[in-house]
């Protein structure tokens, strides 16, 4: 019996050198220099100096401002417009994760075989990034960061009061509150959050150049204001986790500092990240939401990657889904006798 169509991975491409689509010779977030990739975002690990470079609008102003890459190595798409190229339709979903994110759904415009990449994502709400979109597809390749069952984070709304009260709390204390986060993605959530309940900020000179840039690019975010070396009364610090091994963070009066991360879900987080406290604020699509992609998407086929991959794989197994780790050795389930 023939196997019905379905759009290609490059089987002869080693996993860690990145996903590879022979139909279309593009490159998926490669992670070393090629002639052609779709770059998901604008984070380090996702960016490399391709030769052209498939991305949104807002990745491509962040791409130019971060990382100097120069404009006409960039070929700019926008969210749900459909691009034909090699007998085949490309379109650019939001993501969800930050400014700019995004996925890639590729249809063959003869088989109508589809494949949709996610990149990273998130379903729940956010404040500063364009909220996931979808379309169907046969084969999902989906990112799998909290892919064991245990990661299941708190609501939005429950986030947000654990960052209200650390805040209060501090200034109650007479410290001064320090939210943790990258400064692409995390930073410009936590300042939506707090512009939204009206709470004072200043941010890390690094926060504020890609709050900045992502501002030149049409998100709506608040304008930052420059952390000079003072903090006012009553005001949060928003910077990247760099910060505490900076000279600066040594001047300020009894900082009280919360690292800001989906990881924070685990006991130990402030631990592990030395700081006093940590609020399980994420980017990423937790278990339950990675669960509720595949009933969205509906795939024949579903490849993880990026996370818990075997794991993640496993569990989908076990709920009838054609699942596989992009990276192989999936231990496959045997029923009992």
């Amino acid at each position: 019996m023939s196997q019905p169509p379905e759009i290609q991975i490059n089987p002869e491409i080693h996993p860690k050198n990145g996903l590879h689509l022979p139909a279309l010779d593009l490159w998926l977030d490669a992670p070393r220099a090629k002639p052609f990739s779709f770059i998901s975002h604008a984070h380090s690990d996702h960016v490399a100096r391709h030769q052209q470079i498939l991305c949104c609008p807002v990745t491509a102003h962040l791409l130019q401002r971060r990382y100097r890459i120069a404009r006409d190595r960039l070929t700019i798409q926008h969210f749900h417009e459909s691009v034909t190229w090699n007998e085949h339709s490309i379109t650019l979903l939001p993501a969800g994760h930050i400014p700019g994110s995004a996925m890639l759904h590729v249809r063959n415009l003869h088989s109508q075989a589809s494949l949709l990449y996610t990149g990273d994502y998130k379903l729940r709400p956010s404040r500063a990034a364009e909220p996931a979109s979808w379309l169907q597809a046969d084969t999902l390749v989906m990112e799998s960061t909290f892919g064991l069952p245990h990661y299941v984070l708190p609501s939005a709304a429950e986030i947000e009061q654990s960052i209200l009260r650390f805040i209060h709390e501090s200034i109650a204390d007479h410290a001064t509150p320090i939210l943790l986060g990258y400064s692409l993605g995390k930073a410009q959530e936590i300042a939506a959050i707090l512009t939204a309940h009206n709470l004072p900020f200043v941010s890390s000179k690094t926060v504020c150049e890609m709050t900045q840039a992502c501002r030149e690019a049409g998100c709506h975010l608040p304008a930052p204001i420059l952390w000079d070396g003072d903090i006012p009364a009553g005001t949060t610090l928003i910077a990247p986790p760099q910060i505490l091994k900076q000279a600066q963070y040594f001047q300020i009066p009894n900082p009280r500092t919360c690292m800001m991360t989906g990881w924070a879900i685990n006991p130990s987080a402030k631990f592990r990240y030395g700081t006093h406290a940590a609020i399980p604020l994420s980017d990423h699509a937790d278990f339950p939401d990675l669960l509720h992609t595949v009933e969205i998407v509906k795939p024949k086929k579903i490849i993880t990657i990026h996370g818990s991959t075997r794991e993640l794989a496993s569990s989908l197994r076990q709920r009838g889904y054609n699942a596989w780790s992009h990276y192989g050795n999936d231990q496959l389930e045997l029923p009992f006798l």
